[in-house]
Order: C-alpha cells, then sequence, then structure tokens
C-alpha cells in the first residue's frame, strides 16, 4: 500500500496533486464502494487499494485517472457486469454519490449512455415507490395513535 499507505502516515514524498487527487475524490469513492460491497473497514481497505493502483499508474488528463480508480474499485468489489449486468443501485451510487456524469458512467460501465440514462430513471421510478410505499405505511400505522 505505497502512495496512500504514506499519505495516511504523513510521509511527505506524497506530491501536492496526489493528495488533492485523493481528497477530491475519496468521499465519493468510498460511497460507492459501501453501496456495493459491506462492512466499513472492508470499504476503506478497497478504497485504499483503488488509489494505490490508480495513483500508480500514468493517465493522459483527469478523466483517465477517475476511470482507472472506479474500475480498479469495481473490480475490488467484485462487481462484473457481464456476469451480473448492471445494477440500479450501481448507477445511482455512480450518479448520485460519486457525481460522475453520465459519459463517465457509460465510459466506466462500459455502455451507452441512452442505458445509463435508462437504468438512472429506472431506480429512481424504484427508489419513489419504496419511498411512496413507506410513507402509506407509516401513515397507517400512525392512524392508530391519533384516536
Amino acid at each position: 500500500m505505497g502512495q496512500i499507505t504514506a499519505l495516511n502516515g504523513c510521509t511527505s514524498n506524497i506530491s501536492v496533486a496526489h493528495r488533492q487527487r485523493f481528497a477530491r475524490h475519496f468521499p465519493g469513492l468510498f460511497a460507492y464502494v459501501r453501496a456495493m460491497s459491506n462492512g466499513h473497514a472492508t470499504g476503506v481497505d478497497k478504497v485504499v487499494s483503488a488509489f494505490d493502483v490508480a495513483l500508480s499508474e500514468t493517465h493522459a488528463d483527469e478523466d483517465a485517472f477517475v476511470l482507472s480508480l472506479f474500475t480498479n474499485a469495481r473490480q475490488l468489489c467484485g462487481v462484473d457486469s457481464a456476469v451480473h449486468g448492471t445494477s440500479e443501485r450501481e448507477v445511482l451510487s455512480l450518479t448520485f454519490d460519486t457525481q460522475l456524469t453520465r459519459e463517465q458512467v457509460s465510459d466506466l460501465l462500459e455502455m451507452p449512455v441512452g442505458a445509463v440514462v435508462s437504468t438512472l430513471l429506472r431506480g429512481l421510478r424504484r427508489l419513489r415507490s419504496l419511498r411512496l410505499a413507506t410513507e402509506a405505511a407509516g401513515d397507517s400505522a400512525l392512524q392508530g395513535f391519533a384516536a
């Protein structure tokens, strides 16, 4: 765990650019990893490992770095779209938790932008249905207390 371990240990050989990348992408990546795996401790380990790999590679630009970072995280979480298909949960997390653009999600998941949008809308509809069902159940439970 070279780069990030050194960063956590306050070693000064970590570049300012790497520190900025870590600060910029850690919150979203951690939220994504938590959504795709179980447990806080393993989530932190996976995020640190994903950063270690991505920071050790050369990237043409920031978009290439982000793609590498999230590709590494997906692999560490055992997410395989070819086997299980892309989940609504993953698209929602990538869009809202990490603030990736539809195009970045499309590149990461290797699916057309239209399919990303369709999956996103399906996930939002499902969340809305769950919210409405939860509210209805709560309203009926509270009616007993009103009397």
